[in-house]
């Protein structure tokens, strides 16, 4: 009976495939970048665009005025501009507390837009995320120049949009995180990045987040991207890019 011959890869002809496949990996790599870049990029533009679209109903509505940045309820609870959390929920720990998007100025705005807010470019940090609530996360900040201050409750910085002699250049919504070492699982020796609702002159609160810039959503509906020095990103973990906008941008 004649034998079959079976053929096989020689050492030498196996270690060329691999040679050819890294470089061709090494050639994708930056085109793979840079699709995961613009995906990203894409999610955080839309997401403040809804905001925009929630602000701008908002206004119109309600005399041109800004809402208020915080707000405690009558049970105690804490209003946001964007949510609500109950009394019990703030006693669930990190991670398992409760948001209900549904109620604060902006909740029904949103929700009426067909709004989701979400943005998966900021929880793309890896290990370092340390989540706050079980339903989601919220990864963008307001003004508090325009809505009350970082309690709500300062009327002088209460402003109306026709207060602004140049909206287009104020900056009304952006991409925002902070720095936690304070509550566990973070610590001092293991800093992790959080969800921060508002920026200020302040506050290092601005996320830096798609390659060392800010995606900025101005008072007029405009939003552009704003590079961030890298030099004064909270050094507590300066590989996250949280820094400052410029006092421009932020005081009308």
């Amino acid at each position: 009976m004649k034998q079959s011959k079976v053929s096989a890869f020689t050492l030498i002809e196996l270690l060329s495939v691999m040679v050819i496949l890294g470089v061709l990996l090494t050639l994708l790599a930056p085109a793979a970048m840079a699709v995961r870049r613009q995906t990203t990029l894409a999610t955080s533009s839309g997401a403040l665009r809804q905001l925009s679209i929630a602000a701008a109903t908002y206004l119109a509505e309600n005399d041109g005025r800004f809402w208020k940045y915080y707000e405690r309820t009558s049970d105690g609870g804490d209003q946001w501009w964007f949510g609500c959390e109950s009394p019990s929920s703030k006693g669930r720990g990190e991670g398992n507390r409760f948001l209900d998007k549904s109620r604060g100025p902006l909740g029904p705005y949103i929700a009426d837009s067909a709004g989701r807010v979400p943005d998966f470019a900021f929880t793309s940090m890896g290990s370092s995320f340390k989540p706050k609530f079980k339903n989601g996360y919220f990864g963008f900040g307001v003004n508090t120049e325009l809505t009350g201050g970082p309690m709500g409750g300062e009327t002088n910085k209460l402003r109306r949009i026709n207060q602004l002699a140049m909206p287009g250049q104020i900056a009304l919504f952006a991409t925002c995180a902070q720095i936690n070492t304070f509550q566990a699982p973070a610590s001092g020796k293991n800093p992790m990045l959080e969800e921060f609702y508002m920026f200020t002159t302040n506050e290092i609160t601005v996320h830096f987040r798609h390659a060392n810039r800010a995606i900025v959503a101005f008072a007029d509906g405009s939003q552009r991207e704003v590079p961030g020095d890298p030099s004064s990103f909270n050094s507590r973990l300066p590989s996250a890019c949280v820094g400052k906008l410029p006092a421009s941008m932020i005081v009308p």
